[in-house]
């Protein structure tokens, strides 16, 4: 084995140490960790019952996952910050690249978990104040899982942050793994180019949020995507995955596009609709 090949597979192991041994905090800060099973599919379809603090259980059983919870507490066993983060995993396998790869991922998110922003806002609010009237938190589950095959697999994650004030802040990400070899999947691959792909999402809204579209957009939702994606940005600046069914799925957040009143979109654009958007990579069976 070279150094490099030493080294990529020694990192997992370095991370997942690195946040134990960096949680103390605040003199007097103590933390606690342990895993919960994800929700079942069938009791996420109730938008209004579900946990949304919580990871959806995979759609296939050789993949797995569980959320890893976080909480740290003061001097006084006062809770002050929470966290929680998915740890995906394949089963009876762990030495395939896409296997590796999942570990690496996983310790970043933990590392993320462990040494959040948010984490040092509510030690600095606490030095400042002396107690927080609310714990802090950075909650980031598995919320919808995409396509999940052979060829890739793509999941959304969508959760949310509190460092005070009224409410607490959205965030969203996404991942898309190639199945043998492990490495993320850029959007390049999926897409032949930007044109096509921001037309095919201006004929999404269309269709998709008419009255968001005559509401929110009165000069037309093309003006709004070209200022939030400018041609020198190319492919970068898009949250995506794919569906289950091949379709590529686009996300915008709260006050992305629009008002924060206007909510977020979620965009599918299927094969069918944009035949010449979709490069050759990553073919439906």
């Amino acid at each position: 084995m070279n150094i490099k090949s030493f080294l990529s597979a020694l990192l997992p192991a370095l991370l997942l140490c690195a946040p134990l041994s960096a949680a103390e905090g605040m003199p007097g800060d103590h933390a606690e960790q342990y895993t919960q099973p994800p929700q079942s599919l069938a009791d996420v379809q109730d938008r209004a019952a579900r946990d949304w603090s919580r990871s959806v259980e995979s759609p296939v059983p050789w993949l797995t996952v569980e959320d890893s919870i976080v909480t740290i507490y003061d001097q006084n066993d006062v809770k002050v910050y929470r966290a929680v983060y998915p740890q995906v995993q394949l089963v009876d396998d762990d030495s395939s690249p896409l296997a590796k790869a999942f570990d690496a991922w996983n310790a970043e998110i933990g590392m993320g978990a462990w040494h959040s922003p948010i984490r040092t806002y509510s030690e600095e609010a606490r030095a400042e104040a002396g107690k927080l009237p609310f714990y802090y938190s950075d909650i980031t589950p598995i919320s919808r899982w995409g396509r999940v095959d052979d060829q890739m697999i793509s999941f959304f994650m969508e959760g949310s942050s509190y460092a005070g004030g009224a409410h607490p802040i959205s965030h969203v990400d996404a991942y898309t793994f190639d199945r043998k070899t492990g490495r993320q999947i850029q959007l390049d691959e999926i897409v032949t180019n930007r044109t096509l792909l921001i037309a095919a999402i201006e004929a999404a809204f269309l269709t998709q949020y008419p009255a968001a579209v005559e509401q929110n957009f009165p000069h037309g939702v093309m003006e709004t995507l070209l200022m939030q994606h400018p041609s020198e940005k190319g492919l970068t600046g898009f949250i995506w995955y794919m569906a289950a069914d091949g379709s590529l799925v686009i996300y915008y957040p709260e006050s992305v596009l629009a008002s924060y009143a206007a909510g977020a979109f979620t965009l599918t654009i299927t094969r069918q609709d944009a035949p010449r958007l979709f490069t050759a990579a990553y073919p439906m069976n």
